[in-house]
């Protein structure tokens, strides 16, 4: 097993920052986050008092198009959105950030939205309603096939239908287009879907959910016999490369029977909603670049720290720069 990793400060990483250029295509969901922070999240059946709300552009699959084409991939997004003022909202952030729109289509539905309770320690609750993001279904994909084509690596999650998403991974597969699939929010999903998926990326929560207990427990001290019983039980699902991500204790990255730890980098969180998509849509765009998953995971770690510190998920993301001044900032201070 691989020992523990140093933080994402090198030379090289920033050089493969400065070349993200590659193909990218994500297929799924767009929301308006409905953001409200408090002092504490309530338990049930208890009221507590808010910040007034805030209005923000969300929703996994627009979060991770926009951090990858902030990073300098060319990214096309393939999804739904309402004929409302949220769907404005969300077209113009993607838009900004540089994502191709010509595969998101208008919906007679309304825009799908997300409720999200943000609390003092960053931690938050969202709860989703879909609206628009139903849409996305195999027949949109199909109409829409090109896009998955012409990628050289496609993200996936679960916030719009299966069948569209498994429709986007059979369209992948048969192109040589890479599949990377995010099992958020999690529910059950194909075998097929898992056998066509190139890389998993998941967190701890999700992870309990795939693998029996027994398996997917173990994470806590970063034992090498552990992790490679994590990593055998992901074989057998015939997912070879994974992703685990643990919050402030970094993530867990599987390439075969190698197992590495990718350490989080410290930070004063704000707010961590979008901090796993900012992860995502990094290595995204690190792999369709032609940076190897590991060092995608070492980058993704820095550029998820700076989404920590700000408001919102899209609102939060670090462009290119940005993200080269982090990696400057981590060498100048020598962590390693």
């Amino acid at each position: 097993m691989a020992p523990v990793t140093s933080l994402p400060t090198d030379i090289y990483l920033a050089r493969a920052l400065e070349h993200i250029h590659g193909r990218v295509t994500v297929v799924g969901s767009a929301n308006a986050d409905l953001t409200v922070h408090t002092e504490t999240l309530p338990r049930p059946g208890q009221t507590v008092l808010g910040t007034p709300v805030r209005v923000l552009p969300g929703g996994k699959s627009a979060n991770q198009a926009v951090q990858a084409a902030l990073l300098g991939a060319s990214v096309k997004f393939v999804g739904a959105v309402g004929e409302d003022h949220h769907g404005e909202l969300l077209r113009a952030s993607m838009h900004r950030a540089g994502v191709v729109l010509t595969d998101c289509v208008q919906s007679s539905s309304e825009t799908g939205t997300a409720v999200v309770v943000v609390d003092n320690s960053a931690e938050n609750t969202i709860v989703i309603s879909p609206g628009a993001n139903n849409d996305v279904t195999d027949a949109l994909v199909n109409d829409h096939a090109d896009a998955v084509r012409q990628a050289k690596v496609l993200g996936l999650c679960l916030e719009t239908p299966i069948t569209g998403a498994l429709a986007a991974a059979r369209l992948a597969a048969a192109s040589g287009t890479l599949v990377l699939l995010n099992l958020s929010p999690y529910r059950s999903v194909p075998a097929e879907l898992l056998r066509l998926t190139d890389v998993l990326i998941v967190n701890e929560n999700e992870l309990a959910d795939l693998l029996p207990p027994h398996v997917a427990s173990g994470l806590n001290d970063f034992d090498s016999d552990d992790q490679g019983r994590i990593a055998a039980g992901l074989s057998q699902l015939g997912v070879e490369q994974a992703v685990i991500t643990l919050g402030p204790r970094g993530s867990l990255v599987i390439e075969g029977a190698s197992t590495t730890v990718v350490p989080a980098i410290p930070t004063d969180a704000i707010d961590t909603t979008g901090c796993g998509d900012a992860f995502f849509g990094t290595v995204l765009a690190a792999l369709a670049s032609g940076t190897p998953l590991l060092d995608a995971c070492r980058l993704a770690s820095c550029v998820a720290s700076i989404a920590a510190t700000g408001h919102g998920a899209q609102a939060s993301y670090a462009d290119r720069a940005r993200t080269a001044a982090c990696l400057t900032s981590l060498a100048s201070l020598q962590i390693r």
